[in-house]
């Protein structure tokens, strides 16, 4: 499990509100929608993957601690685009196929203009090395929608 972090652009907003801008992610990053799935992201959003300190615990200090990703603004998620477009990022050339499955949203805290959530995910990868399932939560602050 990982669990990311994000900002996303979208004002007041329900449950379902946010539910669509969760699935909107998943849909765009399984068609490979690069440029739409930036725009969810304002320029000082932060992506956070954490990585496991131990069997049972996260890391908690993305900028002291080994992170699977941690962009501090949209800038590194339009570099790892570039990186994919180009074949210039190794790891996924060629790139695999993948459907994510995400439930379970949940409003974790409402302000003015602003909200929270959290959402469970599953992505199934298919390329030339097989198959593979991996599964997480998201938590989302501040999105504006």
């Amino acid at each position: 499990m990982t669990n990311t972090n994000q900002v996303a652009t979208a004002g007041d907003i329900s449950r379902d509100a946010a539910a669509e801008l969760i699935y909107r992610e998943a849909m765009l990053l399984d068609e490979r929608q690069w440029e739409e799935w930036l725009s969810l992201y304002t320029t000082d959003a932060v992506f956070w993957m954490p990585s496991w300190g131990s069997e049972s615990e996260l890391i908690t200090d993305p900028e002291l601690e080994l992170n699977l990703i941690y962009f501090m603004n949209r800038d590194g998620l339009e570099d790892r685009v570039f990186r994919i477009e180009s074949g210039d990022s190794f790891a996924t050339v060629p790139m695999d196929r993948t459907a994510h499955v995400v439930g379970s949203v949940l409003v974790t805290g409402r302000e003015p203009g602003q909200i929270s959530a959290r959402a469970s995910w599953i992505v199934h990868c298919y390329g030339l090395h097989g198959s593979q399932t991996r599964g997480g939560w998201y938590e989302i602050g501040r999105a504006h929608v």
